[in-house]
């Protein structure tokens, strides 16, 4: 029988399949809801319901949790990368 077992090395298992699978569906629903929430927000502005400082304000929020999260993401790569614990 030809499976996809015998097409990969042997160190690669079902768990791991199932595992990097599990990681990609993740991230297919994250994407998926800051995609819808940014849809909504562009939808509730064209319909007038959000007032500019309100927008620009959330705009702000979001590019500060992005921020703060590159400025934390650094530091845990760096120390989950070194030999030292």
């Amino acid at each position: 029988m030809f499976g996809l077992e015998d097409a990969l090395l042997p160190r690669v298992t079902k768990t791991t399949l199932y595992r990097v699978v599990g990681w990609g569906l993740r991230w297919y629903v994250l994407t998926v809801l800051v995609v819808g929430c940014y849809s909504l927000l562009w939808v509730l502005d064209l319909a007038g319901l959000v007032s500019e400082s309100w927008l620009s304000t959330v705009w702000i929020a979001i590019a500060v949790m992005g921020t703060l999260f590159l400025v934390l993401l650094i530091p845990l790569f760096y120390t989950s990368r070194s030999s030292t614990r």
